[in-house]
């Protein structure tokens, strides 16, 4: 798949995948792009901006859809989306010819700052010793991930300004205003695995102040996609041929 061409208007491989799992429908398209111009809904806002860090770091332009259970929880939803977007990203990287196949880089957002270890080897491995000990992203159930990176007050979230900031409010949980740590994991887990990778994320710095796990998740999006960013560019030393010494790599 050329991530260089135009748009494909099909909802089907090549260039684009449409998953229905019996309780989420995904829709996901990509290219390559200089421009920061993805559109990611998948209903679930801190899941939003994670993706749309990782697109902007790894230069690939995406087109994610998602409607789901999330009036149950955000399992699905998150599981599904990284797994659907993983298996386009596999497709499109095709035998990897060519390719530089390994990257590493570090990404930061506030206080946080993590390294990623990416080798495209079709072996799937993933890695992480990211500190998320608070039990949603951020911290702050309450609050939604306005168009800085930060949370904001949602004042449209029932129960706002009442209770426990670390609680989510039924609104939030209902609209997908939240994201558990738990399926954070899950979703950097699913996209290694599925895009047919190895990847290892280090914390190399990080503060244990309430709503930490957010600056965490944007700063591994970010250092995970400018890692796939260095994986994925044309090693001219190549000359065409796959980065192994056996020829190929392992299916």
């Amino acid at each position: 798949v050329d991530l260089d061409s135009p748009w494909l208007e099909s909802d089907a491989p090549p260039g684009g995948d449409s998953v229905w799992t019996g309780q989420v429908l995904t829709a996901t398209k990509l290219r390559a792009s200089v421009q920061s111009t993805s559109r990611v809904r998948t209903g679930i806002r801190v899941l939003d901006s994670v993706l749309v860090e990782f697109s902007k770091a790894a230069g690939v332009e995406m087109i994610v859809h998602c409607e789901g259970d999330r009036h149950i929880d955000d399992h699905h939803t998150a599981e599904d989306v990284a797994i659907t977007l993983g298996q386009c990203l596999h497709e499109a990287f095709g035998d990897k010819a060519g390719l530089a196949r390994m990257g590493c880089a570090e990404g930061e957002h506030s206080d946080a700052r993590v390294r990623a270890v990416l080798d495209l080897s079709n072996r799937p491995h993933f890695k992480s010793d990211l500190s998320l000990d608070e039990e949603y992203v951020g911290a702050a159930g309450e609050r939604s991930v306005g168009s800085s990176g930060a949370y904001e007050q949602n004042a449209s979230s029932s129960g706002a300004g009442e209770g426990n900031e670390d609680e989510p409010s039924p609104g939030d949980m209902l609209c997908g205003g939240v994201l558990s740590c738990e399926m954070l994991h899950h979703v950097f887990d699913s996209l290694t695995l599925e895009m047919r990778s190895t990847c290892h994320l280090e914390v190399r710095k990080d503060t244990s102040g309430s709503g930490h796990t957010l600056n965490l998740a944007l700063a591994a999006a970010s250092a995970f996609g400018a890692a796939l960013s260095r994986a994925i560019r044309v090693d001219p030393r190549r000359r065409g041929a796959v980065a192994s010494s056996k020829g190929t790599l392992s299916k």
